[in-house]
């Protein structure tokens, strides 16, 4: 049979290892004024992708199903490009602003809400019930985008 020995336990007399070089903390800048913090950044972010999104499918839909928006037209004879991708363009803006954490970014989303809301106007008398798809992304890019405004910084010197 095999002997098997253990190594012996330090004994108090021993001399302890030295101690780990501590490992420096990542240094990240202070927020400033009307900046997102971490989390409503990321709120403010993953709701304008779901604007996107939302947005495609309509475009998506229109022309499957025929009906076409006005910013679209029917799919024969498209509008030109700036007109197509205008409310991604809008949305992308201000995704673009949230994920750079650019001061105020919450209240480009309202403004950018509200642009929407005004491309959804121009279905109510075409196609309704795209119209009220559209209204319903804007509404809620603008429920998204007020909400953030809980998270803006604000300093010792702001009044608010």
């Amino acid at each position: 049979m095999l002997a098997v020995t253990l190594p012996s336990p330090p004994s108090v007399s021993d001399p302890l290892p030295p101690p780990a070089p501590p490992v420096p903390a990542p240094v990240t800048p202070p927020l400033r004024n009307g900046q997102l913090t971490h989390g409503w950044k990321l709120v403010l972010t993953c709701g304008w992708v779901a604007v996107i999104l939302a947005f495609a499918a309509v475009w998506k839909s229109s022309w499957t199903l025929g009906f076409s928006t006005w910013w679209l037209g029917p799919q024969s004879d498209p509008r030109f490009v700036g007109l197509l991708v205008l409310p991604f363009i809008i949305a992308i803006g201000v995704l673009v602003l949230a994920l750079a954490n650019v001061r105020y970014a919450a209240i480009v989303g309202i403004v950018g809400a509200f642009a929407l809301i005004n491309i959804a106007w121009g279905d109510v008398g075409r196609q309704i019930k795209f119209a009220v798809v559209e209204f319903s992304i804007a509404g809620g890019a603008l429920l998204i985008s007020a909400a953030c405004l809980a998270g803006m910084v604000r300093g010792a010197d702001d009044p608010r």
